[in-house]
């Protein structure tokens, strides 16, 4: 096989090869030039979505402090009033217990009496 190869190019001179293979570079790049210019409107069309993406993503990123304070204040709100509503139902229950302790008592003393 290298052999072959070795014939065919004993064939052409020096200056014929240089042609040949300039050709073939000029060809490729055509290849890899046409194939660039049929891919680039696509990759401008997705491009620019992912600017506008980064450009939000690096505002966002700027202003997280204040976002980082404002999600403390709501976790503080929200904590603040899940311990409200907790002490209520506790408040509450604690109520129930009483009433249900009183109803317990005075069964117990309503009991014997009946009997």
């Amino acid at each position: 096989m290298f052999g072959k190869i070795l014939y065919a190019l004993s064939l052409f001179d020096s200056n014929e090869i240089l042609v040949l293979l300039a050709g073939l570079i000029i060809y490729h790049a055509l290849i890899v030039l046409c194939i660039t210019l049929s891919v680039l409107p696509s990759l401008i069309l997705r491009f620019k979505p992912l600017q506008a993406e980064r450009d939000e993503y690096r505002k966002n990123w700027d202003h997280r402090e204040s976002w980082k304070d404002r999600e403390d204040e709501l976790q503080r709100i929200l904590r603040g009033q899940r311990d409200r509503e907790i002490s209520q139902l506790k408040a509450e229950y604690d109520s129930y217990i009483g009433l249900l302790e009183e109803k317990l008592a005075r069964t117990r003393t309503r009991g014997p009496s009946l009997s």
